[in-house]
Formats: structure tokens, C-alpha cells, sequence
């Protein structure tokens, strides 16, 4: 179970189903007793972005009993194939990995889907009514740093870098507060450090079309400039390794990822909600630098998950609430005896 030790596994369980023993015995609560059952089988369906969702996943189901479906991406997740391989018996018998779906895995009292809006849509007509699913979808994080020190560059190009921008995780943009003038310069410093920090971490190689998004978006950013937008580009020369666009607009939009980010000027409070636009629907999480409930409550508008300091955006804790939910909470069936 990796880095976790039993009696922090015992607490989570506390935390999100009331009891450690919830699963094992009836827990007298007011007039009743109740006990909770594993939603099992549970389907897993797993997305190639980043092997940490596929671990979280399967370790929850291990950790509620439940017998454990998982489906690989076809370019596979080697990390998690090489962890599940050495699990003790106990546990490797409740997990079956396979890269095709057979059609009898589509009777699971659960499913798990971590996807694009495409895969959600083809698992909601796949899976019966009666199938309890969990959707992870897309999603996007972001940056605010309220004090652009000379730590903040560098602990948000962690969060930029870590897994190629590929998780839900990822911090995409960066909100910088001090007006315009803080923002743009705060980018200029951005992009040196994202520079040397390919040196060490050069990205893996990506596809044709992952590269050509990125080369479009920097044109975009070079149109929008050369037409009087407050627009500002830096970028790696002869590659797409890394890109750093400063943009007035205050609006969130998803980028091409693979070490591309936009720094904006931070809105007021007020006007937060609004002035970043629709993609809020989909946030993940706000890393905020330097982290305080004073400036976590400032965000408030933006109904966010999750905060966290920055460079731990890509670091979730235990106890999370993952978009929202309490992920054990929802991978169990109730059932009561009153008396």
C-alpha cells in the first residue's frame, strides 16, 4: 500500500465512513446500527495522463474490500502495472488488469471513469442505470500568487513541469495580484526559470499534433499582439519544450499543456468570478503563494475544491476530497438495523 501505514489508512477510514470498523462489524449510531458493504465489482477506467490517479483509485477500492476491474489505456501505465505486480496475494487477488473491456465487466456494481467529455459520454450509454459511476473529467488548475517573491517562480514551474502538465493537477495559468506591471514581470521571471529548469527536466518526447497545438498557440498569442492586445510571448527556441504568454485578459482558457502556461493580472475579489469566465466549472485546484486562510478566503467565488500551497498542487493529501467528494464515502452501500 506504498507510504501508507495501517494506522493512517485506519484514520482515513474514520474520517470519511465514521468508524474504522465500519466495514466489519454494526456501529450503533442514534437508534439504529448500520454497517457499510464495498460497491463491488468496481470498474476502473484509467486515463494515460499520470500513473497517480490509477494508484489512488485502486488503493481506495483495496482499501473498502471491494474486487477491483481495472482498465489500462492502450499506451498502459508501466508505474502502476509494476506496483500492482508486487502486491502480497491478500491483495493482488482483488485486482484483475486487463487493456480490452470485456462486456461482462459492464455488469460492475461501480465504476470508477477518469476521462475526456468524450470517454464520460461513451461509459453513461455503456454502463446500466443500476451501475453507480464516479466521473473524473476534465479538468485544469491554476496559480495565484499574491506576493511575487523570488520563490513563487520556482515553485510554480514545479506545478507546471510535473507530469507534463498532464493531470487535473496541472497548473495551467497564473493569476499574479499587484496589477499588470506585477503580472508582466512576474512572466518575464516565469519564463527564465522554466528555461533553465528544461535543462535538467527536458520534457519526453511528444506527438505531432501535441507540438503543432502548442506552435498554434503561440501564433494566436503573436496575432493577438501584433493587433494591439496587451499580449506578451516567451519561448524556447527551435522547440516547444516550454512557452510562457502574458495575456491582460483576465479570461481562463485550457492550454496545449507540455510546459505552456498564461500569466494574467489577478482580478478583485468582486469581480473574480466573472471576469475568469465559464472554465471555472471545471477547476481542480488553486495553488496560492504565500499560502494563508486569509488569501485562500479571498478565492472564495470561485467555489474551488481544493487549495493548497504552491509547488503542492500536484501532491494531494491522503484525506482529500477528490473534485469535491469524499472518494471512500462513495465506494460503499449502507445498510441498517434498527432496533
Amino acid at each position: 500500500m506504498g507510504g501508507f501505514d495501517e494506522s493512517l489508512l485506519a484514520s482515513l477510514l474514520e474520517a470519511q465512513l465514521g468508524s474504522a470498523l465500519a466495514l466489519d462489524v454494526w456501529i450503533p449510531r442514534g437508534d439504529t446500527r448500520c454497517r457499510a458493504f464495498p460497491l463491488s465489482p468496481l470498474l476502473h477506467i484509467l486515463s494515460g495522463n499520470t500513473p497517480h490517479a490509477a494508484f489512488q483509485s485502486i488503493v481506495r477500492g483495496l482499501l473498502v474490500g471491494c474486487r477491483n476491474r481495472v482498465k489500462l489505456p492502450s499506451s498502459g501505465l508501466p508505474e502502476f502495472e509494476e506496483w500492482a505486480a508486487e502486491l502480497p496475494s491478500s491483495l493482488a487477488d482483488l485486482i484483475e488488469v486487463r487493456y480490452d473491456l470485456p462486456d461482462s465487466w459492464l455488469d460492475s456494481a461501480g465504476a470508477v471513469v477518469f476521462g475526456n467529455q468524450a470517454t464520460l459520454d461513451t461509459f453513461r450509454k455503456l454502463l446500466p442505470r443500476s451501475t453507480r459511476l464516479i466521473e473524473h473529467g476534465p479538468k485544469l488548475s491554476i496559480a495565484v500568487v499574491f506576493e511575487p517573491d523570488a520563490s513563487a517562480a520556482d515553485l510554480v514551474t514545479q506545478d507546471i513541469l510535473a507530469h507534463d502538465q498532464r493531470g487535473c493537477l496541472s497548473v495551467q495559468a497564473v493569476y499574479v495580484d499587484g496589477g499588470p506591471a506585477a503580472a508582466k514581470a512576474f512572466a518575464a521571471r516565469l519564463a527564465s526559470v522554466l528555461e533553465n529548469a528544461r535543462l535538467s527536466q527536458p520534457r519526453a518526447a511528444i506527438s505531432l499534433s501535441d507540438s503543432g497545438a502548442i506552435s498554434n498557440a503561440r501564433e494566436l498569442a503573436r496575432f493577438r499582439a501584433a493587433n494591439g492586445n496587451d499580449v506578451s510571448l516567451w519561448e524556447s527556441v527551435g522547440s516547444t519544450q516550454w512557452t510562457v504568454v502574458y495575456d491582460h485578459s483576465p479570461v481562463l482558457m485550457p492550454g496545449p499543456l507540455n510546459g505552456f502556461v498564461t500569466v494574467h493580472p489577478l482580478p478583485t475579489e468582486v469581480l473574480l468570478r466573472d471576469a475568469l469566465g465559464p472554465e471555472i466549472a471545471h477547476l481542480s485546484t488553486v495553488a496560492i503563494h504565500p499560502f494563508s486562510d486569509a488569501h485562500a478566503d479571498q478565492l472564495n467565488p470561485l467555489d474551488v475544491p481544493r487549495i493548497c500551497p504552491l509547488g503542492r498542487s500536484q501532491q494531494p493529501p491522503l484525506f482529500w476530497h477528490h473534485d469535491g467528494r469524499p472518494p471512500l464515502a462513495d465506494l460503499v452501500d449502507w445498510r441498517d438495523r434498527s432496533f
